[in-house]
């Protein structure tokens, strides 16, 4: 086999072989390349032997090497002793969440506080050798469901997912998150920082072999998130970051394209075009000449090539809608960012006051390397390797321990101010809670720092608690993701009502009145309207009224005239012949309830006789005299229609056929109104 066609570690051994060294020389030599310069130093003083050397060298960071290497020599420890400390402090650098991390760094501690007490003891040992075998019940209740690689990259287009998205940009990380369709939260992280390498063809081989996504941009290869982080560090070099102070940096230029490299790969596509993203974005800072516009319209133009709705969120907003259900929305959200720190005051999750500072944990790394004359990365390296803000142990922690005291102190006094000068601030009827998230927030001890400066300053409201996220680093996205979800519903129920209406005026068209209703307000001819004007008369009054022709399907056939009684003539009052009046046409819409003849007085009668009384003569209501007393019997309908009425002498005679036209004296009675 050919030189070409053997690996980069094959050939390298090859060549070592021939100088005359061993595969177990080569990897010592491989491994103690990896120590740090202050513990190589140790080494060559002979404090420490080369078995010393090799187990720290299976510690990645630099920091860490010389905190195992300084405990060493100080404590004297055995070979094993050193062994058992380096297996803790890479379980704890390969942790799968912030929180088991937390746990064995504070293991770690007490184990140096525990060496102080009482020194490298067989009991100690034992207890370092049991640690993290099995995992407490807490830290599995903690993250329910969740994978084991938490920073791991899922594709959600793989899962049952509903409808919804969240996603924090911050400075440091990026985090998006989803909902199962069992309602079961889960989160895709990574580190927003890339590295720009070669791209030529044995670096595309290099990293394909070490499982390290590449990204070819015109021309120019990127390394982008957590890998791009990891790499920089065996190479020992710095990562670029595409964000400063909270927003896109300015003087990257590749900034805006790597953020959407890594939206788009945490994120994914849409279940649905249009489907809703919420992201978070800082609010206007208080401290600095700065606006978000220019940010948040980035983020939305990218969010909309992907085939999503984008939706702002306030980060403060955000951590208020993560952790407040429980107290109706109503409280204190702060972000704690590396680039900035957002407040939000809510009230029943309406956002009454928020503002953010240009103050971060940036800030306090790069505060920190001027007060020490120390490497931003390297006091970075430092605060992320354990720091405790209660027992600091030397003077780089000493100062870091300073600058978030001052940093927690400045977002209070600026929450308290901001309180003072606020309009419409609303009146908060109970006490309230404060909680903080961000990955400023994982560092230990910060909410014991945070009660301690709150107690020192008097704030305007009552406030019954401090506490931090359940998970700092992810809440802001699950506040996104709540907001998204919500956003979703409302848009259905707003497009349902919206399709329930147009189908309900589409089918009903026509108003619901009854059947008179209708022919009264359709349009007719004007000859059909003259038709259908019929005279009206009340009783033995004479009284003509004008009603609107009959509908021959509801006239009840008429029913066979009773012989009329015989009346006596005395008993019949007598009426004055009324003057002939001026014809006046009353409209129908004017007459009254009290004019309309009641319906004991209207008798049904069939559309042919009906239709001869329209050339009747109509008399005005006003002209019209008193009715006469009621009469014991009255003349059949047959017979008032055919013009016979009770005579002024006498009971009413039998008339001719219906064909007899009527006199002018004769009055008509009412026909039947439908």
């Amino acid at each position: 086999m050919s030189d070409a066609k053997k690996g980069f570690g094959e050939q390298l051994f090859q060549r070592l072989q021939s100088k005359g060294l061993s595969k177990a020389q080569i990897y010592k030599v491989l491994a103690l390349q990896r120590l740090s310069e202050e513990v190589s130093e140790l080494g060559a003083k002979g404090l420490l032997s080369e078995g010393h050397l090799l187990e720290i060298s299976k510690v990645a960071a630099a920091a860490r090497q010389k905190q195992i290497a300084e405990i060493a020599v100080e404590k004297n420890l055995s070979v094993g002793w050193v062994k058992e400390i380096s297996k803790l402090v890479r379980a704890a650098e390969k942790a799968p969440t912030e929180r088991d991390a937390s746990r064995y760094w504070d293991f770690f501690f007490e184990l140096k506080e525990s060496l102080d007490r009482e020194g490298p003891t067989k009991r100690l040992l034992d207890s370092i050798r049991n640690f993290g075998r099995e995992k407490p019940a807490e830290a599995e209740a903690a993250a329910p469901g969740r994978p084991a690689e938490d920073r791991a990259v899922v594709s959600f287009g793989k899962l049952p997912l509903e409808l919804g998205r969240g996603l924090d940009v911050g400075t440091v990380n990026i985090c998006a998150a989803a909902k199962r369709v069992e309602g079961e939260p889960v989160f895709n992280i990574q580190r927003n920082a890339f590295l720009d390498v070669r791209s030529d063809t044995f670096t595309k081989k290099m990293l394909m072999k070490l499982g390290i996504d590449y990204i070819v941009q015109n021309e120019k290869g990127y390394v982008i998130g957590d890998p791009a982080f990891e790499l920089a560090n065996i190479f020992e070099k710095n990562t670029r970051r595409p964000m400063k102070d909270g927003m896109i940096s300015p003087v990257e230029p590749e900034a805006l394209l790597i953020v959407s490299l890594l939206i788009a790969q945490l994120v994914g596509t849409p279940l649905e075009v249009g489907e809703v993203c919420a992201f978070s974005v800082p609010a206007d800072p208080v401290d600095a000449e700065r606006n978000v516009i220019y940010h948040r319209g980035a983020l939305e133009a990218v969010l909309r090539k992907l085939g999503y709705t984008p939706k702002p969120v306030l980060e403060g907003h955000a951590v208020v809608f993560a952790e407040l259900p429980k107290e109706d929305y109503t409280g204190i959200g702060v972000s704690c960012g590396g680039g900035m720190f957002n407040v939000c005051v809510a009230y029943k999750s309406v956002p009454a006051l928020t503002f953010s500072t240009s103050r971060g944990g940036d800030w306090i790394d790069q505060n920190v390397s001027l007060a020490l004359g120390m490497p931003v990365p390297q006091v970075c390296a430092v605060k992320e390797s354990g720091v405790d803000l209660r027992k600091p142990r030397d003077r780089v922690e000493d100062a870091i321990v300073i600058y978030y005291r001052n940093l927690i102190q400045y977002t209070l006094e600026m929450i308290k101010q901001k309180f003072g000068t606020a309009q419409n601030m609303p009146t908060f009827s109970r006490p309230i809670e404060i909680v903080c998230a961000g990955g400023t927030s994982l560092v230990l001890g910060f909410i014991d720092v945070f009660r301690e400066e709150f107690e020192k300053i008097q704030f305007p409201i009552e406030v019954k608690g401090i506490r931090l996220a359940r998970d700092p680093l992810r809440a802001i996205a699950e506040g996104c993701l709540d907001a998204a979800i919500e956003e979703t519903k409302a848009l259905k129920e707003i497009q349902k009502s919206t399709e329930v209406m147009i189908a309900r005026a589409e089918v009903t068209k026509e108003t619901k009145f009854d059947d008179t209703t209708r022919r009264l307000l359709r349009p007719r001819p004007a000859d059909e309207k003259a038709a259908s004007a019929v005279p009206l008369s009340r009783g033995d009054t004479g009284v003509r009224h004008l009603a609107l022709k009959p509908d021959a399907e509801r006239i009840l056939p008429a029913a066979p005239p009773p012989e009329p009684a015989e009346v006596p003539l005395e008993e019949v009052p007598e009426i004055e012949e009324a003057s002939e009046p001026e014809e006046t046409e009353v409209p129908l819409e004017e007459i009254s309830v009290e004019e309309a003849p009641s319906a004991e007085m209207i008798e049904e009668i069939p559309l042919e006789e009906a239709s001869t009384a329209g050339d009747a003569e109509e008399v005005p209501l006003e002209e019209a005299p008193a009715p006469p007393p009621a009469l014991d019997t009255a003349p059949g309908p047959a017979d008032r229609t055919a013009g016979g009425g009770a005579p002024h002498g006498g009971a009413a005679p039998r008339q001719g056929p219906a064909e007899a036209k009527p006199k002018d004296d004769e009055r008509q009675d009412l026909p039947l109104i439908s």
